[in-house]
Order: C-alpha cells, then sequence, then structure tokens
C-alpha cells in the first residue's frame, strides 16, 4: 500500500536498523509515541507535524519516519 502524498512528506525512506534502534531510545519520544494510542489517523498526522516542527533533528525524522511505517505495517495507512 503505498503512502499518501500527505503522508509522504512525513517518510524519509529506508532507514537502518542502527539509525532507528539509536532514534527511539529516547525516554521523551516514547511517553509522546505513547500518548498517540487511542488518536485517530488524523490526529496522529497533526501530532507528528508537531513533534517534527518543534524537534528539528534527524533524529526527529527517523522517530516520525519509523512510525509512520509502523502504521503502515498495521494497516492503518
Amino acid at each position: 500500500m503505498a503512502l499518501t502524498k500527505r503522508w509522504q512528506q512525513l517518510h524519509l525512506g529506508k532507514l537502518t536498523r542502527v539509525e532507528i534502534a539509536t532514534a527511539v531510545d529516547d525516554d521523551e519520544w516514547q511517553r509522546f509515541r505513547v500518548s498517540l494510542k487511542g488518536k485517530t489517523t488524523s490526529e496522529k498526522y497533526l501530532c507528528l507535524i508537531w513533534w517534527l516542527s518543534t524537534h528539528k533533528t534527524r533524529r526527529a525524522e527517523i522517530q516520525v519516519t519509523n512510525y509512520v511505517n509502523a502504521l503502515k505495517r498495521g494497516g492503518q495507512l
């Protein structure tokens, strides 16, 4: 299933396992990620946009890309 254009802007492409493991080892990210549970897909999208605009780092981009990949694997996208 291809990502819609809207979600593509949140996706960097392929990531390595090392990049992912390093990026997600972050307590603040984990709290944020857990806070997304129960939200609609549209709400998650807006929250992820906020995360990226607040945390303007490569690490944040990897975190969000990994989360988008998880949503895709889970059939939510």
